[in-house]
């Protein structure tokens, strides 16, 4: 029983502090203010899904295209390194191996990863070019989609919320004007005899 007290008083208490109250206290711009952040409030809450599940859609389309592409045409190929170059900060790794139809291959790829001349490793090659990562996996489309999905979000919120900035800032300088009238109206009374 004493929990559901606390959760009606607590319902009411953000009721009130929403505005939501027939408070004679308040002033027309706490209202206007109120009114004008739940209209920018809407604005984001229609904008960012369609925004959002636009970025996630496209951003998870391109990333199975690019899935089925290297998994179409990148090999796993067991290469010796026979030329490690700096390249502006970088390695320049020179690669060779034997393809599966017995001929000679080499490639050029550039890594941070130490390496050394005659040192075996796994690359994949494949489409002209050789790489030291693995074609994308499923996950890392993922957590790019729900990436550019976030991304969409904020950028839908930022424009409100900008908004909502100014507009508050505009409302607290007239409430502070009209809070400053009222005070001097207040010392301007004659109290006492």
């Amino acid at each position: 029983m004493k929990a559901m007290e606390t959760m009606w008083t607590r319902a009411d208490r953000w009721r009130r502090s929403c505005g939501l109250d027939d408070n004679d206290m308040r002033r027309d711009v706490d209202r206007v203010q109120w009114r004008l952040g739940v209209l920018l409030l809407m604005v984001f809450l229609c904008a960012a899904p369609p925004l959002s599940a636009h970025a996630v859609r496209s951003v998870h389309e391109s990333g199975v295209r690019k899935e089925r592409y290297e998994a179409a045409t990148l090999e796993r190929v067991e290469a010796t390194i026979v030329k490690v170059g700096e390249a502006e900060g970088r390695r320049r790794v020179t690669v060779s191996w034997t393809a599966k139809d017995g001929t000679p291959r080499t490639g050029d790829y550039t890594t941070w990863r130490g390496a050394e001349v005659g040192d075996r490793l796994i690359v994949w090659a494949g489409g002209g070019t050789v790489t030291n990562r693995p074609p994308r996996g499923h996950t890392q489309t993922v957590v790019l989609a729900a990436s550019a999905g976030t991304g969409a979000a904020l950028a839908a919120g930022l424009p409100p919320l900008g908004l909502y900035a100014l507009l508050r800032r505009r409302c607290d300088r007239r409430r502070y004007r009209l809070w400053d009238a009222e005070w001097a109206r207040f010392d301007s009374r004659h109290i006492g005899p």
